[in-house]
């Protein structure tokens, strides 16, 4: 696992090339996801609920991503996507909405899901919080998650206001796009996956670098790629041009470099710390050299459809050792 874990950046950075080619060459018709606990079928099942303050602007963004992000990688089954604004009268009628369908659908009780709309760690009006103050103090911040739901059959993901979408201070619509391509992608991940079991399903998608890894290098080639063939909108709302895929690429490898001698592992396998940002950066990284030896499709032909099966650690492993480790306890 270590040898894994310990990969050379400079090896990785020779991928970029790859990833330059690959994000310029157009997409192929993929396949979904076989699961049936999120009742994937070959169609968009995205639903967006936003709060009464939020703009139409942002739900169209939303919306769009959303929907170019199914395209490109298909359906991750039944998936609700629920936005905050600023207003706090706005995000507790939101929450009641929450409440009432997950009443009415036998998921939670409604005691239940009024405290947890009141959580402080990814509550509803945690997500209304963090934009109220990012207006407030001019400081841009935005926060979206996979906040579970697999106990439901669905995915259930919540955003704080996107501050591009909405054209608020000098944000580009273009960073709420890979946001919300990133989100989505933890959907793709977890679609393959049948337990209900949380510990579970946490060993099987792999440690943070992994998870998070591959989020940011799904959002950023299929971004980037969605944007050249216009099937993604260029926003162009922001005083700043948006940085190229190259750029933003090598200023993930510039942090990585810089944070290289502060941190323990270049590959967190956990979330906390200070460290975590590497899982991202140095971890985006990591899979972009595993698409290039194995394909840019990998993870979703080959590695999820058998992680279930296999587990984590040996999905990793080429296929003869993978054969060598079964004959080898089934002797």
């Amino acid at each position: 696992m270590k040898s894994i874990a310990i990969i050379s950046l400079f090896v990785i950075a020779g991928a970029i090339v790859f990833v330059l080619h690959w994000a310029s060459t157009p997409s192929s018709t993929l396949k979904l996801s076989p699961t049936n606990l999120f009742g994937v079928k070959q169609e968009n099942q995205t639903e967006v609920f936003i709060a009464s303050d939020v703009s139409q602007a942002v739900e169209q963004g939303v919306k769009e991503t959303l929907a170019a992000a199914v395209k490109s990688w298909g359906s991750s089954g039944h998936l609700e996507f629920w936005v905050l604004g600023k207003d706090r009268t706005a995000a507790e009628k939101l929450a009641a909405a929450f409440c009432e369908r997950r009443v009415a659908r036998g998921d939670m009780t409604e005691r239940d899901c009024l405290d947890d709309s009141d959580n402080k760690d990814h509550g509803f009006l945690m997500y209304q919080e963090l934009g109220a103050e990012a207006l407030s103090s001019g400081q841009p911040r935005m926060d979206a998650a996979n906040n579970g739901g697999a106990e439901w059959g669905i995915h259930r993901l919540t955003s704080s206001l996107p501050l591009g979408f909405s054209g608020s201070l000098g944000i580009a619509g273009e960073g709420d796009q890979l946001t919300i391509l990133h989100e989505y992608w933890h959907s793709v991940q977890r679609s393959f996956l049948q337990t209900q079991d949380q510990n579970l399903s946490q060993q099987l998608m792999g440690p943070t670098w992994f998870v998070e890894g591959s989020a940011v290098a799904m959002a950023e080639i299929t971004s980037a790629k969605l944007l050249a063939s216009g099937e993604l909108s260029k926003w162009n709302n922001s005083p700043r041009p948006w940085p190229s895929l190259e750029e933003r690429m090598t200023n993930k490898m510039k942090l990585v470099q810089q944070w290289r001698k502060k941190c323990q592992s270049l590959l967190p396998e956990s979330y906390g710390g200070e460290c975590t940002q590497m899982a991202y950066e140095s971890g985006g990284w990591a899979i972009l050299y595993l698409m290039k030896k194995f394909g840019g499709d990998v993870l979703r032909k080959s590695f999820y459809p058998d992680v279930e099966r296999l587990g984590w650690g040996k999905c990793l492993l080429p296929p003869q050792s993978v054969n060598a480790t079964a004959t080898a306890e089934s002797a």
